[in-house]
């Protein structure tokens, strides 16, 4: 069922502000500046898309930024990275426009599976997702580890890696 009054479009480097006001809004403090100068880096990259649902033309409303995995224990999935409807556009569609974009970018892949990751103290994104198909498989827990300042190059291919680094 398609929402009323909402559209789905691929992220423009224009759109950073609204999507720094999202990304702090689900809990991520972010400024327009470091979002555009993530979104470039994603824009220009292959794995990764980043949709933006707009309503009555103008007004971003909402995100979903996803990325294909490729692992070497299991066959490639997409993930979704980042979701977020702001507050006043909930339950109205929007969040299931991007999930059905998202959806469409998948398939059009080659890829078969999408996943998402939800903090367990969400519950309204557990029953979002329950809602949109997704299946619980497991539980886990995320470690972090700060390593310092990385080198001047943020953005290291895998032409880049040296073996005697590894």
């Amino acid at each position: 069922m398609k929402a009323a009054g909402v559209t789905v479009r691929v992220a423009r480097a224009s759109d950073a502000p609204a999507l720094a006001a999202l990304a702090t809004e689900l809990g991520y403090p972010a400024d327009a500046e470091g979002i555009a100068r993530r979104l470039s880096g994603l824009l220009r990259g292959r794995d990764d898309v980043v949709f933006v649902v707009v309503a009555d033309e103008t007004a971003i409303v909402g995100f979903v930024h996803a990325a294909e995995k490729r692992l070497l224990v299991s066959e490639p999935f997409v993930e979704l990275e980042g979701l977020i409807v702001t507050a006043a556009a909930r339950r109205r569609g929007g969040a299931g426009e991007l999930i059905a974009a998202v959806e469409r970018w998948t398939l059009a892949r080659g890829v078969a599976e999408l996943r998402v990751r939800a903090r367990v103290e969400r519950d309204v994104a557990d029953l979002f997702y329950r809602r949109q198909g997704f299946v619980l498989e497991k539980q886990q827990r995320v470690f972090a580890k700060r390593l310092g300042e990385p080198a001047e190059n943020e953005e290291t291919t895998g032409a880049d890696r040296s073996p005697d680094l590894v």
